[in-house]
């Protein structure tokens, strides 16, 4: 039988959801207020640029659309 060597190192989970994920444990668990007020910002702007796209896109859509 041939199995997977277990000393072959995993490769880490990187991308966008890892980088957010990262950024909630910062605002939560970040001992430096600074790097909590970094990360609390960060993610306010990624709320206000999906919630400007979810009005925006659609009406601009439907005026393509007309």
């Amino acid at each position: 039988m041939n199995r997977p060597s277990p000393a072959e190192p995993r490769q880490p989970a990187i991308g966008p959801l890892r980088r957010f994920l990262r950024l909630i444990v910062e605002v939560d668990e970040s001992r430096l207020w600074l790097h909590r007020v970094r990360a609390a910002l960060i993610l306010l702007g990624l709320l206000a640029a999906f919630g400007l796209l979810g009005y925006w896109l659609p009406a601009l859509l439907e005026r393509a659309f007309r």
